[in-house]
């Protein structure tokens, strides 16, 4: 099929890289080139003869208002004078460190009109956004094969484009989550993945122009679908211990082991002895730059990565010398307020679980020991973070035993405590939601567990504080949960 578009193009773009070449292709192929202000100056600086907007217009250009013109729109929209529209928009998804006044000045608004009213009209006319498109676009249009369907396709390409665009400065301009309306999400394709959950799945992870800099990898084989899901977790878990030097091993979404150290070897060492055998190939996350000490000792081991907000010199050449380790270099602004996920063609929207706890209300006739609250403290922070049903043994300093993902909580008790090792030192148990039968408390203290720190809020409460009065135990009622799903 013959190109049915009309020889007239319009040239308006932020980035010029490409334009003089395809410009060129455009005149041997008879076009005539309209074009606004500075890409008009670059073809003709080029020899290209162009004919700028304000002259076809009988208007006259400003900074802000170029292309905004009802001939223009007629013969884009109506009756395809111009066959060919070129244009991409001010680059506001490149833009840092800049005011909210200064950021307002990147927002296109002739752009998006032009290449809008050139999707719509795409039986008549074909719009290019991106440098990308160019060289495909010459092959088509020398060739006569600048099809209806060629130009459809560029036209689906620019909704997605243009959409794209908005939800970046939607996000930018962002008010509380209560006071949202409507959802969409800026992200453009930033990791190109080899497939998704499954080799028969395809995935790709797609991130904000804006926070794309904030995402590194130094080296190791492609990251996968399921690393960047783990790795989240882990980033996310190891950022509740500001105060402490903290080390996560995360598998599946759930934690290994978790600790914290007075040096970060020893919290890495405490946190993958927490349960080595399910730390293989697993995700390593830490909350200071990694030394050189501790790449030593993660390098003995198989992981799948390691992430971390920074590195040392030293500790990032011992760690790519593990070839196949990913080494994840992120920002903690990544971790965003609200999380989401897709269903049923639509999305879920919440806030990121950020509450720790507003009571501390102790039910039991003993409270916790200086010891006890330490740990119950610490292992608070761990459960929010393990799937649920869950519980969690610890200590003072790290995890003992973790039951997580299961349809019972008392079933969560008994894996935690199979994972718990025969210990001296007194173990406290997280649980991320209530008791609903004393079956959990009494499994619990057969696995030497004396102190418990749960929600709380079952009709069988008072069973259950009369199970801990009978075993000698301690137990805290927060009222709050951390269910995670």
């Amino acid at each position: 099929m013959k190109s049915e578009i009309a020889k007239r193009a319009l040239i308006s773009v932020a980035n010029k890289e490409g334009i003089v070449q395809l410009a060129r292709v455009l005149k041997k192929l008879s076009f005539e080139i309209i074009a606004t202000g500075g890409t008009a100056k670059l073809l003709q600086d080029n020899g290209i003869i162009t004919v700028k907007i304000s002259d076809y217009t009988g208007g006259s250009e400003s900074s802000r208002v170029k292309t905004l013109s009802q001939r223009i729109a007629r013969e884009i929209l109506e009756t395809g004078e111009i066959g060919l529209v070129v244009c991409n928009l001010y680059p506001f998804f490149e833009q840092k460190g800049k005011t909210a006044d200064e950021m307002i000045e990147f927002i296109d608004i002739g752009g998006v009109t032009l290449i809008r009213a050139a999707a719509k009209n795409h039986k008549k006319v074909g719009v290019v956004f991106d440098h990308q498109q160019y060289p495909k676009i010459m092959d088509a249009l020398k060739n006569k094969a600048f099809t209806k369907d060629v130009r459809l396709s560029l036209a689906q390409q620019a909704f997605d484009y243009i959409a794209w665009y908005d939800a970046i400065i939607a996000d930018y301009l962002a008010r509380t989550f209560s006071e949202t309306e409507y959802f969409s999400r800026a992200a453009k394709r930033f990791i190109p993945m080899r497939y998704g959950e499954n080799p028969h799945q395809k995935a790709a992870f797609y991130l904000n122009p804006l926070h794309q800099d904030d995402f590194k990898i130094h080296g190791g084989k492609q990251i996968s679908y399921n690393n960047i899901l783990d790795a989240e977790v882990s980033f996310g878990a190891v950022q509740e211990f500001d105060e402490h030097i903290a080390c996560t091993v995360i598998k599946h979404q759930t934690p290994c082991g978790v600790a914290i150290g007075a040096t970060q070897a020893e919290a890495f060492e405490r946190a993958y002895a927490a349960d080595s055998l399910s730390a293989f190939g697993g995700i390593v996350g830490l909350n200071r730059t990694v030394e050189a000490a501790t790449a030593e000792l993660i390098k003995k081991h198989f992981f799948e990565v390691v992430i971390a907000q920074n590195y040392q010199d030293e500790a990032l050449e011992i760690l790519k010398t593990k070839k196949n380790l990913r080494v994840v270099q992120v920002s903690p602004k990544l971790l965003e307020r609200i999380v989401y996920r897709p269903v049923f063609s639509g999305i879920l929207v919440q806030e990121r679980d950020q509450v720790d706890y507003d009571e501390w209300e102790i039910p039991t006739k003993r409270a916790p020991n200086d010891y006890e609250t330490d740990a119950l403290k610490f292992a608070w922070k761990v459960v929010k973070w393990t799937k649920s049903n869950s519980v969690v043994f610890a200590i003072k300093d790290r995890t003992v035993g973790i039951g997580a993902g299961q349809t019972s909580r008392v079933g969560a008790v008994e894996i935690a405590r199979r994972l718990s090792p025969a210990m001296n030192a007194r173990i406290v148990m997280a649980s991320d939601a209530f008791f609903p039968f004393r079956d959990g408390i009494d499994t619990a203290a057969h696995g030497g567990v004396t102190a418990v720190i749960q929600p709380g809020g079952s009709k069988r409460d008072q069973e259950v504080i009369d199970a801990c009065d009978e075993q000698g135990m301690a137990m805290v009622f927060t009222h709050t949960r951390h269910f995670r799903h």
